[in-house]
């Protein structure tokens, strides 16, 4: 179960990094694009802001709830905040870049979430 779970949190931050360095193409394992475009426009002259702000909590919170699985740097304590607030601004990235590629984020999303709110996933627990 430890090893499922280090494999989610990693891809959880990879796909959401992957804002802030769009490939050429929008691939299944990259999600986001040079041309790749909000669904949903909401913020006018700053389009970019939003996403690298989501991207960025997003990738950081999973590779810190990976370091406290680890047990490097981060208190095990902070596992289950710091995968609730990741996956939260993710669920909102995708919402936000919503298409065929955000399926596999989101899914990934709502795994962590599930073990983490109702299995009762915790870094100490692993």
């Amino acid at each position: 179960m430890r090893i499922f779970i280090i494999v989610l949190l990693i891809l959880g931050a990879h796909f959401n990094l992957t804002a802030n360095m769009p490939g050429p193409q929008a691939l299944i394992y990259w999600p986001f694009a040079a041309d790749t475009r909000p669904a949903i426009a909401l913020f006018g002259a700053y389009p970019n802001a939003p996403t690298r702000l989501l991207s960025a909590v997003a990738g950081f919170g999973f590779i810190a709830a990976l370091l406290a699985v680890l047990g490097w740097l981060v208190p095990a304590g902070w596992f289950g905040p710091l995968v609730g607030v990741a996956a939260v601004a993710s669920i909102a990235l995708y919402i936000l870049y919503f298409g065929s590629f955000a399926l596999m984020p989101l899914a990934v999303d709502a795994v962590l979430l599930w073990g983490v709110l109702t299995q009762g996933w915790s870094a100490a627990g692993l």
